[in-house]
């Protein structure tokens, strides 16, 4: 991905956008069908997650229920690729002495023949790596006739997927404290499914054309559940699940919504520069902050040449000049709109 080189007449500009830690967050895809939503926007930080149902999430038929160990903790993860949406809060669990779930029964169940489906989740290893039973593991699992978990295995230390009994690992070992994107893809065929799992793969490009870890599996059809489990110390949040790799890791500057991240895009966060609250992603808020400022302007310069209609295969980088004849215009805008105030 191309980053957009500044004349020496636009580096105060550049320092004025600042490049401060980003959490793209709250911009809806505008592709395919987002079938589940869950971002733990839940009120009562510190009590436990069962019982939990609403604030905002959709796609299931009831609450979470299963072991109390898993508590709503204040605000969102890191974001573990820049600019990841996150909204809400999320859910942590300390080590434990026994493997646990908490579980949530899907609306519809995933695994009709011909069919593709899309799981994403942030999560993290929380306290001492490797601490509670069965060497601490942790991961997502979808639960029907047979279990699909993502995560950390007990016996192998690093993320991957687990099928039943057999897990295909990644190279990624878990960092504590460290957030990691994960992209579960499930291909339903008749009598044969394939799974395939991405780590941190980047949020609004092209789905990765190579996978961390996969496998073939005879049947693990009928997925009817969603699962947070094991005993390690862990911590989970924005778990999505689509029918697209662009529903659950959105482009969040795609603020025209047609499929790409382009010179549109930032001809409305142009127009929308300097707006100090109520703003949308129509007028380019890229991090859902309510504002349109430099932290937008930069989450777009990362994203700018993303390519998600049908058939691209790579990001294809707009012109240079898009943005060197763009920024001082917005920063003339802001400085407009504030002396108006």
């Amino acid at each position: 991905m191309k980053r957009i080189l500044f004349s020496c007449g636009c580096r105060a500009a550049l320092a004025l956008i600042g490049c401060g830690a980003l959490l793209a967050s709250g911009v809806s895809p505008a592709r395919g069908d987002l079938l589940a939503l869950e971002n733990f926007d839940y009120a009562g930080v510190g009590s436990d997650l069962s019982g939990s149902s609403g604030g905002g999430s959709f796609g299931f038929s009831d609450s979470w229920s299963g072991n109390t160990s898993y508590n709503i903790a204040s605000g969102s993860l890191n974001s573990p690729r820049d600019p990841l949406p996150l909204v809400g809060n999320s859910v942590s669990g300390v080590a434990y002495g026994e493997n646990r779930g908490i579980d949530r029964t899907l609306a519809a169940s995933l695994g009709a023949d011909d069919t593709t489906i899309y799981v994403s989740v942030a999560m993290e290893p929380r306290g001492i790596l490797g601490q509670g039973a069965y060497g601490g593991w942790f991961g997502l699992a979808l639960r029907g006739s047979t279990d699909v978990m993502i995560g950390m295995n007990y016996s192998q230390g690093t993320y991957g997927l687990r099928i039943a009994d057999v897990y295909r690992s990644s190279s990624v070992a878990p960092v504590v404290g460290k957030p990691t994107f994960l992209v579960l893809r499930i291909d339903f065929t008749e009598g044969v499914e394939s799974a395939y799992l991405y780590v941190n793969p980047q949020p609004g490009a092209p789905e990765p054309a190579v996978a961390q870890a996969s496998e073939i599996n005879l049947d693990f059809r009928a997925l009817s559940k969603l699962s947070l489990t094991g005993p390690g110390g862990s911590a989970f949040d924005a778990i999505r699940i689509g029918t697209t790799y662009a529903d659950v890791a959105p482009a969040t500057s795609d603020f025209d919504g047609d499929g790409d991240v382009d010179g549109d895009d930032l001809a409305l966060l142009q127009t929308g520069f300097g707006k100090s609250s109520g703003a949308t992603a129509a007028d380019g808020d890229a991090n859902a902050d309510g504002r349109v400022d430099g932290a937008d302007f930069v989450i777009w310069q990362r994203q700018e040449g993303f390519d998600l209609t049908p058939g691209s295969v790579a990001a294809v980088p707009e012109p240079a000049s898009i943005a060197m004849g763009s920024i001082a215009a917005m920063f003339a805008v802001g400085a407009a709109r504030r002396r108006r105030v």
